[in-house]
C-alpha cells in the first residue's frame, strides 16, 4: 500500500543545506524598523526640547510656550519680611560690578537676571540697587513694552552721572508718578528694586532696569506710596532697556 501526503514540496531540500521554499518578505521588518527608529528619535527631541524650553524660559519663545500651557508661575509680590535675600549696591558699586563685562558676558548675566525674576529667585538670588536718583523722564507703559501697563521712571545717580535706572512700576494707574527733577531714593528697608537688565552705552555708561519686588516702597512728594501689582504676563520679545534713548540702538552695546 502506498501511501501519499498532500505537500507543497517546502520539507525537500537539497543536498547542500539549502531549501527550495520562497524568500520571505522582509520588507514589513524593515519599514517597521525605520518607523521605531523615527518614534525613538521623536522622543528623544520632545524630551531635550522640554528641558530647553523650562530651563530657560526668559527666551522669547520658551516664555510663550509656557505661557500658552500654563506653565509659569504666577510672578510673586513679596512684603519686607519675605523679600529675597541679596547683595545691595549703591551706583559706585553698580558701576564696578558690570565695567569689565563683555557683550558676551553681560548677555549671560542678563538672562540670568530675568530667569531668576521669572522664576521667583528660587534658585538665584537677585541683585538690588540702592542710592538717590534724579528723574530724568517719566511715560506709561504700553503693550510694545516688557511690562504692558503702568510706568517707568529714568532717573540718574546724583552720585555717579554714568550710571542710569529705570523704574518699572507694573498696574499702578492714575497720573504721572514723578516731575523731571524729582528724586528717588532707593534703600535696603522698603524699595528692594531688583535688576532685571543691565545695559551698557557708549562711553561705560550703564542703565539698570529695575522691578520693585515688594511693589511698594516708591512714594511722591507728598509721601503717598504708589500702589502697584505683579505683571501677570511679560512681552518677553520687547526691547531693554524700556525707556530707551532716540539714539540708544544706534550707540549702545548691546546686552543681551
Amino acid at each position: 500500500m502506498h501511501v501519499r501526503f498532500l505537500s507543497d514540496g517546502n520539507e525537500y531540500r537539497s543536498y547542500g543545506g539549502g531549501n527550495f521554499s520562497k524568500n520571505k518578505d522582509t520588507g514589513g521588518v524593515f519599514w517597521w524598523t525605520i518607523l521605531i527608529t523615527f518614534l525613538m528619535g521623536v522622543a528623544t527631541f520632545c524630551w531635550f526640547f522640554s528641558i530647553m524650553v523650562f530651563s530657560h524660559p526668559e527666551k522669547p519663545f520658551n516664555y510663550r510656550i509656557l505661557a500658552k500651557f500654563d506653565k509659569l508661575d504666577p510672578l510673586r509680590k513679596y512684603s519686607s519680611y519675605t523679600v529675597p535675600g541679596g547683595k545691595f549696591l549703591p551706583s559706585r558699586d553698580l558701576l564696578a560690578e558690570f565695567f569689565a563685562f563683555s557683550h558676551e558676558q553681560l548677555a549671560v548675566k542678563n538672562d540670568m537676571l530675568k530667569r531668576a525674576y521669572i522664576r521667583n529667585y528660587k534658585q538665584e538670588q537677585p541683585i538690588y540697587v540702592t542710592g538717590e536718583y534724579e528723574v530724568l523722564h517719566v511715560r506709561p507703559l504700553t503693550d510694545e513694552d516688557v511690562v504692558t501697563s503702568g510706568w517707568v521712571t529714568r532717573a540718574r545717580s546724583t552720585e555717579l552721572e554714568d550710571v542710569e535706572v529705570e523704574i518699572v512700576m507694573p498696574g499702578m494707574k492714575g497720573a504721572d508718578p514723578y516731575q523731571v527733577g524729582d528724586r528717588i531714593k532707593l534703600d535696603q528697608k522698603n524699595t528692594f528694586a531688583a535688576a532685571l537688565h543691565v545695559q551698557k552705552f557708549d562711553h561705560d555708561r550703564v542703565c539698570v532696569t529695575l522691578m520693585p519686588l515688594t511693589y511698594e516702597g516708591l512714594a511722591g512728594k507728598e509721601g503717598k506710596s504708589f500702589k502697584m501689582t505683579p505683571p501677570e504676563k511679560l512681552n518677553m520679545q520687547a526691547y531693554w532697556p524700556i525707556s530707551r534713548e532716540p539714539d540708544a540702538e544706534k550707540v549702545a552695546v548691546q546686552g543681551g
